[in-house]
């Protein structure tokens, strides 16, 4: 089987990186930028307070069980071409968020003062005798926009699906701006000191939410919020999917409360405070691998649901290769400038500084391994193998927190730092320990390592692909399509109609919205036991509806002898699928084989 160039999967998995990234990145930046106010404005000693918070705001992580799960249902939706399905999730989604999110708010304003005892607030020794005070007031603030911060999350992950990239930017622009300012604003100008800081977090993620809900208000969108079409149902379905984001933030929550308890008492504050920096850094660069994670789920559940094995295992072998590369220049760069980084948080004379600045020359050496494990959870996780991807999404934290508790009286806090990297070579070797269990030979094939069945698609012979740049390589094109459904005993008829799609809506493609630099991918698919044959023509083209303005030109007498064969093709064909999805025209076409060839 030939293989066509994977270039709009490479141009449209980096494009929905770079939105991924940017959207984790959001909640990290403000986190950091809170950080570096807190430092600058109230000291060491309300950053070590404020990094006791760090478990809740991984806890209001619990938001994504059912974002990571609605996230899937959507995509195999859209693989499918069931729009008013992903619709319909997608609202319910939102309004399960919104509840949700009001429940955790009103929690944490009504009960902050246990919830700051629980943290340990009162534990820690200081300079001043209000820690547990100032950690009520920073809780009070915040939560006033949990509700907008759990939505946003929702937002930013389907805001790609939209092509709503430029929506994506200028919220984060929003966002980055507006809680810088109000930080000053609350701290400096009006001295409101921690729950200040707190609030300007919440009105920052009112502000950005606003913006991205605007993208998902047009009924013309693919996925858009629409009231009186909820499903609350596919919730349960959608948890279950989203099981490992669960296990996920009970781990990084265990992990955050026992290494700063460990922390605290080995060395108290200035390692706290330390703690929370690493929080903030780990948070941003963490999106790395993250992102890389993400954008693979969200397009590679769309070959999954469509059963293309060729794209799936091309997008999975590029993803791999992209994310190592951003990640081993994100860790180089932090070594390079941990005395700088420090210098941003903590002044020389701290022994916060030494701290800091030892531990971004050990920690980052945990990311490109990190890149690989979150890759390989994504595809199992799409592939729904929920047990095993449960057990290491908090197994990996777990270790970490049980590494540091293990080895800080014996090299000091730095088994804190050592305990990244430790855990994902653990998790790595264990991983690979499966697949030789399996395989019962050491092998290193990409279809073992994620474990996807052997049988899983169409059957390669099945199959054909190509590629066309031109409008001269139509007529060649339409001629090998109708040869291999011949050759596949498929009627004269049916053969003929496929070869005459391949004319009219490749060549349409090529003659109204084809540029330099543009690729069109056309994918054959024999369904032997359907009796039918599966088109798929792919493009990174400007957006064109071919089926809509098929349907305008049915409205009107006038244009009836304008784009009949497209027309033809529509009446023919059994299902006819347009959709625009992260960059990508996807036109699928199915045409039932109503008499078999001998």
């Amino acid at each position: 089987m030939k293989r066509v160039s994977s270039q709009i999967i490479k141009t449209s998995y980096r494009k929905l990186v770079l939105v991924q990234i940017f959207g984790i990145i959001v909640n990290s930046l403000n986190a950091m930028l809170d950080t570096m106010i807190t430092s600058f404005y109230l000291g060491s000693v309300a950053v070590a307070v404020a990094g006791l918070f760090v478990p809740v705001t991984t806890f209001i992580g619990i938001s994504y069980v059912f974002i990571t799960g609605i996230q899937i249902l959507c995509s195999r939706a859209v693989g499918k071409g069931d729009k008013d399905r992903a619709v319909s999730l997608f609202s319910t989604g939102m309004v399960f968020l919104l509840f949700g999110g009001l429940i955790i708010s009103l929690g944490c304003i009504f009960f902050r003062e246990p919830i700051a005892i629980f943290l340990r607030a009162d534990d820690l020794v200081l300079e001043v005798s209000t820690e547990l005070e100032l950690l009520k007031d920073y809780i009070l603030g915040y939560a006033f926009g949990i509700p907008a911060q759990m939505l946003l999350g929702m937002l930013t992950i389907f805001l790609p699906l939209n092509n709503d990239t430029k929506v994506s930017y200028f919220s984060i622009a929003v966002m980055i701006v507006s809680n810088l300012a109000l930080d000053i604003i609350f701290i400096n100008v009006f001295e409101m000191g921690m729950f200040g800081l707190g609030l300007a977090t919440s009105i920052s993620y009112l502000l950005s939410f606003a913006v991205s809900l605007s993208s998902f208000l047009d009924k013309d969108k693919a996925i858009h919020f629409k009231l009186g079409c909820f499903s609350f149902i596919d919730l349960g379905r959608a948890a279950v999917l989203g099981l490992p984001s669960l296990m996920f933030t009970i781990g990084c929550t265990l992990k955050g409360y026992i290494m700063n308890y460990a922390l605290m008492s080995y060395m108290g504050a200035p390692a706290v405070a330390v703690m929370a920096v690493l929080g903030n850094i780990c948070a941003i660069v963490g999106a790395v691998p993250m992102g890389c994670a993400n954008a693979l789920l969200s397009l590679g559940s769309i070959y999954y649901g469509d059963k293309d094995k060729d794209s799936l295992l091309a997008l999975i072998r590029y993803a791999l290769k992209f994310g190592l590369i951003l990640s081993g220049i994100v860790t180089i760069a932090l070594m390079f400038f941990s005395s700088a980084i420090s210098n941003v948080f903590f002044n020389p004379p701290e022994p916060a500084f030494y701290i800091s600045e030892r531990m971004l020359l050990i920690f980052p050496s945990f990311l490109m391994l990190n890149t690989i494990f979150c890759i390989i959870m994504k595809i199992y996780h799409l592939q729904g193998y929920t047990t095993m991807v449960n057990i290491f999404s908090v197994s990996e934290n777990i270790l970490m927190a049980l590494f540091s508790v293990a080895f800080i009286e014996l090299i000091g806090v730095d088994a804190v730092w050592l305990s990244f990297p430790a855990s994902e070579i653990i998790c790595l070797v264990i991983i690979a320990l499966i697949v030789f269990i399996k395989s019962k030979v050491i092998t290193f094939s990409l279809q073992k390592w994620i474990n996807l069945p052997e049988k899983f698609g169409a059957d390669e012979k099945d199959i054909m692909l190509l590629s066309i740049a031109s409008l001269e390589q139509v007529i060649n094109t339409s001629k090998k399509v109708i040869d291999f459904c011949r050759r596949k005993k498929l009627s004269l008829r049916t053969s003929n109609i496929a070869g005459l799609a391949i004319e009219e809506m490749a060549g349409n493609i090529l003659q109204h919205a084809f540029k330099k630099g543009n690729h069109v991918d056309i994918r054959i698919v024999n369904e032997e036991k359907e009796k039918s044959v599966t088109i798929k023509i792919s493009d990174d083209c400007p957006e064109f509806n071919l089926k809509k303005r098929m349907e305008q030109f049915s409205k009107n007498p006038e244009e009836l002898c304008k784009n009949v064969g497209i027309r033809l093709i529509a009446k023919l064909s059994e299902e006819m699928i347009y959709q625009n999805n992260i960059g990508i025209n996807t036109l699928m076409i199915k045409i039932k084989d109503k008499n078999s060839a001998a």
